[in-house]
C-alpha cells in the first residue's frame, strides 16, 4: 500500500466523523502515521490497530501483543512488549479511537480544538504517549504532508455558506473536481474560485 492509499483510507472514515467526534482530520491522520508507520506496522497489518491504545483491564475486545519503546524518564526509550487494543478493521480502530479520546476527561482539550498545533500538544500534555517529543511528531507530520487541508471540515460543519451559483454540490466517492467541473459546465480553476473550502486542489474529500 502506497502513503497516498493509506491517507485515503483513513481520510475517508476520519473526515465524516468529525460531525460526530469534533477530532480534527488532521490529528487522526498524523497519529495513525506516526503509531502505524504508514499502516506497516505489525499492529496494523495483523492487529488492525492505528493508534498504539493500550488493552487495559476495561478492554473487552481483541487483543495484540507487540513491541514497543516507552520512555519514562523523558530522556531515554526502552523497548517493551506491551498488550494492544485490537480491530477487524482500520476503520473499527479509527472509531474507537475517535471514542477513546472522548470518552476520557483528560482528553477534554482535544476535543473540538480546531487548531491542529494546539491539539497536538494537548494529547500530549494529557498522557497519550510517552515520547516527549510526541507533539512535535505530530505537528511536522501534518505540515509536511499538508493534512491541515482535510480540517476545513470544521470551519463549515457548523452551516453552509450561501454559493455564489447558488448550487451546493456534496462530494461523492469516485469523484474528481474535473469531473464535478465539467458536470456544472465550470473549468477547474472557476470551480475552485466559488469553494473558498478547497484549499489545496488536489485533495477533495467525499461528504466536502
Amino acid at each position: 500500500m502506497t502513503r497516498n492509499e493509506f491517507e485515503r483510507q483513513v481520510v475517508d472514515v476520519a473526515v465524516p466523523l468529525y460531525n460526530t467526534y469534533k477530532i480534527l482530520p488532521s490529528v487522526i491522520l498524523a497519529q495513525a502515521v506516526l503509531e502505524s508507520g504508514w499502516g506497516k506496522s505489525s499492529l496494523a497489518t495483523i492487529g488492525k490497530a492505528l493508534f498504539g491504545i493500550k488493552a487495559t483491564a476495561s478492554w473487552k475486545g481483541k487483543v495484540y501483543n507487540a513491541k514497543t519503546k516507552e520512555c519514562y524518564d523523558g530522556k531515554n526509550f526502552v523497548d517493551e512488549v506491551a498488550a494492544f487494543r485490537a480491530y477487524d478493521s482500520w476503520k473499527e480502530s479509527i472509531i474507537d479511537h475517535c471514542h477513546f479520546l472522548c470518552s476520557l476527561k483528560r482528553y477534554a482539550r482535544v476535543v473540538g480544538e480546531k487548531n491542529y498545533s494546539i491539539a497536538c500538544k494537548e494529547l500530549q500534555k494529557a498522557g497519550y504517549a510517552t515520547d516527549p517529543n510526541y507533539a512535535d511528531k505530530l505537528i511536522n507530520i501534518i505540515r509536511e504532508n499538508g493534512f491541515d487541508s482535510y480540517d476545513i471540515v470544521s470551519k463549515v460543519d457548523e452551516e453552509v455558506p450561501e454559493s455564489p451559483c447558488k448550487v451546493v454540490y456534496i462530494v461523492e466517492c469516485g469523484d474528481t473536481l474535473e469531473k464535478i467541473a465539467k458536470s456544472h459546465n465550470l473549468t477547474v480553476s472557476r470551480l475552485c474560485s466559488l469553494n473558498k473550502d478547497i484549499s489545496n486542489p488536489n485533495k477533495i474529500y467525499i461528504g466536502q
